[in-house]
């Protein structure tokens, strides 16, 4: 994985990964803080009631305790503790914490504290949060409702308790505050003489899920904050080094009819990055860089062009200037020639340019297709049979008997074919041979060489004879027949394929005791 596409991974992860653990906070908290706040009551009950029962009780024989006693301990034992607690005998109230301040008490108020716990953003959110979860939420708790003193309870848990088993109870008051009622049988032995009843204050469970609301509220905050600040480096190192990549292609871009700057852009180098943008901006240099390299082959070609056809130019308007001044029939006649002959040579040249400007684009557009090349340069060298015997030279072709099967464009690379084959008729002697060969090479590429007989290329030559215009000819070859541009389009559309071209001089030998060459050497290597 690219560390792009890691960084944003990781950010989109720990961010649902914050969220997805506060949800399961919240879900799993009130229901383990009940079930450790019932164990709490059922243990502080459970001591209260034996301590009841062993103070209280009237008699060792009898089966009840003395009511005023046993409200007695149960004032001494939860007056540091402030925590609420009622006794029953029979199902009937005879005891409660609340009741136990006298009457002539002085009373102490003091201003309440404000009904949520927190203040501020995360006060305004958390009762935001509450709302909404009182709104959505669907409770099936039942009503707390008080029972007067000396009234008959109708809460089970107490019935439960007589009957010997602790239990408990959840409710919510009027405001929909959580209220948790245990209650445990104060028995002597075996004998069950009342219930003790503890309960929480309406509020206490729920200011603690609200205090720890708040905390995940400030660990939310926080999360928000280091994400934020994450998002924005992330977003800027996306961010920065695309809009100094989209600067430098818009400042070359086109604005009308013209460059929008005249000077060559330099697409900024962020292939250190080794990510997505690295990768971007190297592929946009290699862009930009083929495309000033192809304004410069234009350029290139179109001084070429211009030079070559200026030359059939002058020697056409040379002839016409000179027309008016011929003075015999025999005169005119061999500057009509000159005229006709430069006019064939434009026509040549004009052409071939043609061929060539739309050489790139069917090179690019034509579908290739598989073909083989042995059948392909049999076939050329019956076409070219014909010209060969009109100038008395020989084509022997070697060719294998299995299919050598290469892919591209059938048309184009019988193009190269028809230009090396016919190069190497133009050069070769009368009576002279012209051998054509195609096999496959030990690194399983094909290969195809044609070798003649005659002078050689000069060694000055040897890299320059596929450049534009090279115009090497034979002696006997009327000048101009030739554009110069064949070789060079056939070394474009050879490398187009992905192959190569060459050519070179076979070795020397002895020759009737004298030192010479004996031709040229043309190598077209394509993959299979």
């Amino acid at each position: 994985m690219r560390s792009l596409t890691r960084r944003i991974v990781v950010v989109n992860l720990a961010g649902l990964g914050i969220l997805v653990a506060s949800v399961l906070y919240l879900n799993q908290l009130r229901s383990e803080l009940i079930e450790v706040r019932v164990q709490s009551l059922e243990a502080q009950a459970q001591i209260l009631a034996t301590a009841i029962a062993e103070i209280a009780m009237i008699a060792p024989d009898e089966a009840r305790f003395d009511n005023y006693a046993a409200n007695e301990v149960l004032r001494q034992l939860t007056l540091q503790t402030g925590q609420r607690a009622q006794i029953y005998q029979s199902g009937r109230l005879t005891g409660d914490t609340r009741s136990f301040a006298g009457a002539r008490s002085k009373v102490e108020t003091r201003p309440l504290p404000p009904l949520e716990g927190a203040s501020g953003l995360l006060g305004w959110i958390e009762r935001l949060y509450s709302a909404g979860a009182r709104a959505l939420q669907k409770t099936d708790l039942p009503l707390y409702i008080e029972t007067p003193n000396a009234g008959i309870t109708e809460d089970a848990e107490v019935y439960k308790a007589q009957r010997g088993e602790p239990s408990f109870a959840l409710r919510a008051n009027s405001a929909g505050e959580l209220i948790v009622s245990v209650a445990v049988p104060i028995r002597r032995l075996k004998v069950v003489m009342g219930v003790l009843v503890l309960s929480t204050e309406g509020g206490d469970i729920d200011r603690v899920i609200r205090a720890g609301r708040i905390e995940i509220l400030r660990v939310f905050v926080v999360a928000s904050a280091v994400s934020v600040l994450l998002s924005i480096v992330l977003a800027s190192g996306i961010a920065r080094p695309l809009r100094r990549l989209s600067r430098a292609a818009e400042r070359a871009g086109v604005s009308g009819e013209q460059m929008s700057v005249p000077e060559r852009v330099e697409i900024p180098d962020f292939t250190g990055r080794g990510d997505e943008i690295g990768d971007l901006s190297g592929a946009m240099r290699l862009m930009t860089d083929a495309l000033y390299a192809r304004i410069d082959a234009i350029e290139s070609f179109a001084a070429d062009v211009a030079h070559e056809i200026k030359n059939p130019l002058s020697s056409l308007r040379s002839a016409v200037e000179t027309l008016d001044l011929a003075k015999t029939d025999a005169s005119r006649e061999r500057l009509y020639e000159v005229i006709r002959e430069d006019v064939d040579r434009l026509d040549r040249l004009v052409t071939d340019i043609s061929n060539a400007s739309r050489l790139d684009a069917e090179l690019v557009r034509e579908a290739r297709t598989s073909f083989d090349l042995g059948a392909l340069a049999e076939t050329m060298a019956d076409v070219l049979q014909g010209e060969a015997e009109a100038r008395d030279v020989r084509i022997v072709t070697e060719i294998p008997p299995a299919q050598l099967s290469v892919r591209g464009l059938e048309s184009r690379i019988a193009q190269v074919l028809s230009n090396i084959l016919g190069n190497g008729i133009s050069f070769s002697p009368r009576g002279g041979e012209l051998r054509l060969r195609v096999f496959r090479d030990d690194l399983n590429a094909a290969m195809v060489v044609v070798e003649d007989q005659g002078p050689g290329i000069p060694p000055d030559n040897l890299a320059s004879i596929f450049e534009r215009f090279y115009t090497e000819r034979p002696a006997e070859e009327a000048f101009g027949r030739h554009s110069g541009l064949g070789l060079s389009i056939s070394k474009q559309i050879v490398e187009a394929h992905g192959g190569t071209i060459r050519a070179e001089n076979i070795a020397p030998r002895e020759v009737e005791g004298e030192g010479g060459q004996t031709g040229a050497r043309f190598i077209v290597r394509l993959p299979i």
